[in-house]
């Protein structure tokens, strides 16, 4: 009787024959159903003649040939000790509220309607503007913040609530509302001061644009550590639609601030990228929680803005004013 030399171990020659010719069949398999019909597929691409019972589980070959068969299940069971690979872990669906995103977007809107357009005597820009000179010299580091709700025209306001107002409420969707806007607020505050800290001269700018290229640096900075994503899906994809929308939007016209909108999107990648690593993301069906960061946002934007008027209503002066420099 023919013996194995173990179940699933196929790597054995073990005979009872005495015979020791050549042609004698010898045991060099031995195992499961499915394992007898792939390692048969091996023996067979290489022409090694050989009998097989799926019933008994056991592959026998020419003792001529058994050598060979050995090496070859071994040479094989190798290559596919890993295979498949085990599946990655796939990152569970987070359920949000719904962003309040119209009430935002609409409270951007009736704050132009408050402060009006950039123009030399606008108190609003005076005090509230990114101004190189005062954040670095002076330390008003909230008009990083307070810049982002001033529009210089009605084009910039109303393109920064469409385009913005959809990537925003999908950044919301994705994270939660609360945790959204407080990493969007921060991502657009880091993409401003970046702005200015690598410019030789003195700059000034406004608008809520920074945030909105930030908001795509998030969703993007969310997939690049993703195993359960291809490199397509993790990089190219998101990076290719941030850097589309910036060729588009972001990069031309007399008013428009290239650094701003670039620094958003690597500031906004970054913040994407710690939020994803700690699993901060995947906190948006926590209601409670997401209500405490968007109170703690909103609160945040206020205060920047008492901090940039000193508690008093800005009040348009009759002369004195001059060019936000």
């Amino acid at each position: 009787m023919m013996e194995g030399a173990g179940e699933h171990t196929p790597f054995q020659v073990s005979s009872g024959i005495e015979d020791t010719g050549e042609d004698t069949w010898v045991l060099v398999a031995k195992g499961g159903m499915a394992e007898i019909a792939d390692w048969s597929l091996v023996l067979s691409a290489v022409g090694i003649d050989q009998q097989r019972d799926r019933g008994a589980g056991v592959i026998l070959t020419r003792k001529r040939d058994a050598e060979q068969a050995m090496e070859e299940l071994q040479a094989f069971r190798e290559e596919n000790r890993y295979w498949p690979p085990p599946p990655s872990a796939v990152r569970p669906a987070v359920r949000t509220d719904n962003p309040p995103t119209l009430l935002m977007f609409g409270g951007l809107i009736i704050f132009f309607w408050l402060t009006g357009p950039w123009v030399a005597t606008n108190p609003w820009f005076k005090a509230g503007a990114v101004n190189s000179s005062a954040i670095l010299m002076q330390g008003e580091w909230w008009r990083l913040i307070t810049a982002l709700t001033l529009h210089a025209d009605q084009m910039h306001l109303v393109g920064n609530c469409l385009i913005g107002g959809v990537i925003v409420h999908l950044l919301c969707k994705a994270i939660g509302y609360g945790m959204g806007w407080l990493a969007l607020l921060f991502a657009a505050m880091s993409g401003n001061f970046l702005n200015i800290i690598l410019r030789d001269t003195l700059h000034s700018s406004v608008g809520f644009s920074t945030a909105v290229f930030a908001a795509v640096g998030i969703l993007s900075g969310r997939q690049l550590n993703n195993r359960a994503s291809t490199i397509i899906r993790q990089l190219i994809l998101p990076l290719g639609a941030g850097v589309g929308l910036l060729a588009m939007l972001g990069s031309a016209g007399e008013r428009t601030d290239l650094g701003a909108h670039l620094f958003g999107l690597a500031s906004g990648v970054l913040y994407g990228l710690l939020l994803q690593l700690t699993d901060l993301d995947l906190l948006g069906s926590r209601r409670g929680l997401q209500l405490a960061l968007f109170l703690l946002s909103f609160f945040f934007l206020v205060g920047c803005w008492l901090l940039a008027t000193g508690g008093e209503y800005p009040v348009f002066p009759s002369e004195g004013l001059s060019e936000i420099p």
